[in-house]
């Protein structure tokens, strides 16, 4: 759940950190210029109380509170586009239209999420795969079917990536999983309560773990540091069809694999070449723009 979210919930109360979270609500990416003494002594409470109600919101003070605030803010000023990610086309629409609104869309969703990617934390989430002897993928519903090609490039450059649709076997390899391997949990809300049940094992037995989640505060992104977003312009359920959702953790999946791939570049070049010619001898085109 974003900030914003939270703080409007706050703001129906009629207390102190009702007032103190109206006061950042208004304020929005100008809180950067406000102390938390400043707010207080502008509501009539104590800097304690803007302290305490950071506190409440998962920070450990003030000042982390307003760094994350402010990030947001820049985020969400900068998040609508051309197109309603929920209602990208009408019923006045040609199909060929529609295809052209889709084909924005999906550009526009795949630059959200690129803004969104952390150098850092993409480097540590390539690592994790690189190292672990087994990478398991855990989701649920239709990404699963979008995570098979991620198991089969990793294949073929020599990478076991187990998936499966069932979470409840996801929570046994969680449970007996070497600390060499690594987990990736992809679920859009961050709150899918089986892969919850999942990670509290992983963050339990300190297993390496990546996270693929809609930007903003969740269950699953809090209770790890190598967390990758999607773009989170789209409603959890009304909307016609998840189309950024599917399409951001199929760009993650594949920068993943691209950036293993890149860290020994020549060696998986080779190694996908020799055995492509073996596993795809009889594929055949007599399209020249397909040829080898």
């Amino acid at each position: 759940m974003l900030l914003e979210e939270q703080l409007k919930e706050r703001a129906k109360r009629t207390d102190a950190e009702g007032a103190i979270a109206q006061f950042i609500l208004d304020k929005g990416v100008e809180l950067r210029q406000w102390s938390s003494r400043q707010i207080a002594a502008r509501v009539y409470a104590a800097p304690s109380t803007v302290v305490r109600l950071c506190q409440k919101l998962g920070y450990s003070g003030y000042s982390d509170f307003r760094e994350d605030w402010v990030r947001q803010q820049e985020y969400l000023a900068d998040r609508w586009h051309t197109l309603d990610a929920n209602r990208p086309f009408g019923p006045e629409d040609s199909s060929f239209v529609v295809g052209q609104k889709l084909g924005a869309l999906y550009c526009e969703m795949v630059q959200d999420t690129l803004r969104l990617l952390d150098a850092r934390t993409l480097d540590q989430a390539v690592n994790y795969c690189r190292q672990a002897g087994v990478i398991y993928l855990c989701s649920g519903g239709v990404q699963v079917d979008l995570a098979e090609g991620f198991v089969d490039k990793m294949a073929k450059i020599g990478c076991t990536v187990v998936l499966s649709s069932h979470v409840d076997r996801m929570l046994f390899y969680a449970c007996n999983c070497s600390p060499r391997d690594c987990f990736i949990l992809i679920s859009y809300s961050g709150e899918t309560s089986s892969i919850a049940r999942v990670a509290e094992k992983l963050a339990q037995r300190q297993v390496r773990t990546i996270t693929i989640t809609a930007w903003g505060s969740n269950t699953l992104s809090e209770m790890f540091s190598c967390n990758l977003y999607m773009s989170a312009r789209e409603r959890l359920a009304n909307n016609l069809g998840s189309f950024g959702a599917h399409l951001t953790a199929l760009y993650l999946l594949d920068v993943l694999y691209a950036g293993v791939f890149n860290q020994n570049y020549d060696q998986n070049l080779q190694r996908k070449a020799r055995d492509s010619e073996l596993v795809e001898r009889d594929r055949h085109s007599d399209n020249p723009l397909l040829q080898d």
